[in-house]
């Protein structure tokens, strides 16, 4: 399949120049050919407590595949409840010494971390390709955001010194102490990204942390484990234990515990939230997402389509922060046929495979989930405009493929509205007025995000002011915002009272002591 220019603006991340990149390699740069077979991943995937691999003596393995060739990449263990039991211990002992040094000192190994993650950078890039199957492209963006998140962290001075007050005789002032032992539970999309919205507030902040990551997507932290390491972090300040929902459950509710993190889907983010609150931890859970584009007839025709398809399809739609759901607004709807055509021009294949722009889903598992939800809304009377099922890819036909999937016709009882697909489809909704489309948006149960493409300021702001929904985009397809800014998702899509990273995320992982001294000649 031809890659004609204009598919420059199509797919991938967004860049910090702003530009949407085709290409799986920076302008002026070749890929070297020997970039993943540098990449070997362990036959065992081992727990990481105390600054060194342990090999777990569970009798409960899972497989993990390379979603693009079905190669088995790793076993990853069901970790016991001693070994969680000893994770939770060790970070607790790390964490009396940790918290002891001044934030100078906690600054240093995280600065290390950073140009140790610059000079790893394939080593990430392979395993990021390997187990979730993204773009060389998609990797390297979403490496460049990791580093971001931690940098965003290290400006944690202005936000934990506190104030200092003088009423007449009386001086009151706070300190902001840190809480102790922190889990984070992350999901298999942003294997480096959604561990670094948490892990370097809570570190730089006096904590330690034990990480859950996801069972699917276990290998990219190993190599973060080892950068922690060579960073010479003291030890137990991260650990890593591996499983699945019952070792959630186990972390979770050890008593040295004080505070959990979740990024995932609403059923597992709701368990965690109930859970860790009942177990009286301070808990925040970022769930689901069905976040919209609405689109006025005023909108740029040519960069509107060019970034919802972006944004739909870019990561293999497997992204909480990308649009799902296009909503046309009046006669804006004769613009589908043009997307559909350009949907039709990305490229399914191997992540690994420069000039592809669409990689595979995670599992057959989750491909099957994906197609079943199209068939669901052929069922439901909508137009399958563009059907990804069935996609061939000549080298790779053993690949979790989809391809870009559209969808027209949609109504909001359907299933492939209610839900959120995790996979290359776009939806839409045709509405006659942008009342009837903030309508739309505010009767949805997620609050995660939304878009408006408009050259009206009059009509952005309405749409700003009216929307009930936690991130808002104006003439902007993604959503995923920096590192310095606090995560704002509302509705079901965020369970808790402090949002995930920015200022915020110092506020999650410390708590204020309030002083008042008086004294008397």
């Amino acid at each position: 399949m031809e890659n004609p220019d204009f598919l420059d603006q199509t797919h991938g991340n967004q860049a910090d120049d702003g530009v949407f990149h085709t290409d799986c390699t920076p302008a002026g740069q070749t890929l070297s050919p020997n970039l993943l077979p540098d990449f070997k991943p362990a036959v065992v995937t081992s727990n990481f407590v105390n600054n060194e691999f342990v090999t777990s003596k569970t009798r409960q393995w899972s497989l993990v595949h390379d979603p693009a060739t079905q190669q088995l990449l790793t076993r990853v263990p069901e970790s016991t409840a001693s070994e969680v039991h000893a994770a939770v211990a060790a970070a607790e002992e790390g964490q009396s010494y940790w918290s002891q040094l001044p934030l100078s000192k906690r600054r240093v190994p995280l600065l290390r971390l950073i140009e140790l993650m610059r000079v790893n950078e394939n080593e990430l890039i392979g395993a990021i390709v390997r187990e979730v199957g993204k773009t060389i492209a998609d990797a390297r963006s979403e490496i460049s955001r990791a580093i971001n998140m931690i940098e965003a962290a290290l400006s944690v001075t202005s936000s934990i010194l506190g104030f200092h007050f003088i009423n007449e005789a009386t001086a009151t002032s706070t300190i902001n102490e840190p809480l102790g032992v922190c889990v984070a539970i992350t999901p298999f999309n942003f294997p480096l990204m959604t561990p670094m919205w948490l892990v370097p507030f809570a570190v730089a902040t006096g904590n330690s942390v034990v990480l859950k990551p996801s069972e699917q997507a276990p290998l990219t932290m190993t190599v973060i484990a080892k950068l922690f390491v060579e960073a010479k972090f003291p030890r137990a300040v991260l650990n890593i234990v591996h499983g699945g929902p019952a070792v959630v459950d186990k972390l979770i509710t050890e008593p040295a515990v004080k505070a959990v993190s979740f990024i995932g889907s609403d059923e597992a983010g709701a368990h965690v939230y109930k859970t860790a609150i009942t177990a009286m931890k301070r808990t925040q859970a970022n769930c689901g997402s069905k976040n919209h584009g609405v689109i006025l007839p005023d909108a740029d025709v040519s960069s509107t389509l060019h970034a919802l398809a972006a944004s739909a399809f870019g990561a293999a739609g497997q992204r909480c922060m990308g649009l799902s759901a296009a909503v046309f607004v009046g006669e804006s709807r004769t613009w589908i046929p043009a997307l559909v055509e350009i949907a039709k021009q990305f490229v399914v294949g191997s992540g690994a495979t420069p000039g592809v722009s669409l990689g595979p889903v995670i599992s057959r598992k989750a491909k099957k989930r994906v197609e079943d939800i199209i068939q669901s809304a052929a069922d439901d009377g909508a137009d399958i405009l563009l059907d990804g099922r069935g996609v061939k890819v000549p080298d790779f036909p053993e690949g979790n493929f989809i391809g870009p999937t559209v969808i027209s016709n949609v109504q909001t009882y359907m299933e492939c509205y209610q839900k959120e697909i995790m996979g290359p489809v776009l939806v839409f909704l045709q509405v006659d007025n942008l009342e009837e489309a903030i309508e739309v948006l505010n009767e949805n149960r997620y609050g995660n995000g939304c878009s408006i493409f408009t050259t009206n300021s009059g009509k952005a702001m309405t749409f700003q002011k009216k929307v009930n929904i936690g991130r808002i985009g104006i003439n902007v397809p993604l959503l995923a915002t920096s590192g310095q800014v606090s995560n704002s998702s509302n509705k079901d899509s965020f369970l808790g009272d402090i949002n995930i990273h920015g200022f915020k995320g110092h506020q999650f992982f410390t708590t204020t002591k309030t002083i008042a001294t008086l004294w008397k000649d």
